[in-house]
């Protein structure tokens, strides 16, 4: 009875996590439609949606991001930043700890700093944390869920071309420190797309 109420409750957090994704991504969607025929709109705040994927020694994660601020200012400015994700740890790192399989999920919040550096580019730096949920499945016992909570900070460039709208850019060295009985720190480099509007 135990094996079968894990296994329900790991389907469920599996089917929440992609509904929170989907959700997640046509809210923000239906804002950026809105906000291009919205003539109130206002013109000095940059608007962005993106997609980051993120490379470490023993795992990579992805997470859709939304934040906002205002455009080509030269003061240090720290809007407030919302993501949801997953991260992949590396099987031969989870083999190491006689793990067979690990999900995690988390959805992020915090505050992003960015400086307008000219030409388009803007430097980044950032702190947030990361409630969340990591299944774990060993190769000797059932599969067991653990609420997660961690923090994390990253600095980086972001390039913004076209600042009324069009594609942007970004990179950024991410740290993060949590209670994950798996990886419960790492450092790693992040990759960032998405659009502006």
């Amino acid at each position: 009875m135990k094996q079968i109420h894990h296994s329900r409750f790991y389907l469920m957090t599996l089917a929440t996590s992609r509904n929170l994704s989907f959700a997640l991504l046509f809210g923000l969607l239906s804002q950026l439609l809105a906000a291009q025929n919205n003539p109130e709109l206002d013109l000095q705040q940059l608007h962005m949606i993106t997609y980051q994927h993120t490379y470490s020694k023993h795992y990579q994660s992805w997470s859709v991001q939304y934040r906002e601020f205002k455009k080509e200012s030269k003061k240090f400015q720290i809007p407030i930043t919302l993501s949801f994700g997953t991260t992949n740890i590396n099987s031969d790192f989870l083999a190491d700890k006689n793990i067979k399989d690990v999900d995690t999920y988390a959805l992020g919040m915090g505050f992003d700093g960015y400086e307008y550096l000219g030409s388009g580019f803007y430097f980044n730096l950032g702190i947030g944390v990361s409630p969340g949920w990591e299944t774990v499945e060993r190769i000797t016992s059932e599969k067991s869920t653990k609420f997660l909570i961690g923090g994390n900070i990253n600095t980086g460039l972001l390039y913004v071309p076209f600042p009324d709208f069009g594609l942007m850019i970004g990179g950024k060295i991410t740290g993060k420190l949590s209670n994950s009985r798996v990886l419960n720190r790492a450092v790693g480099f992040a990759i960032e797309a998405g659009i502006n509007f």
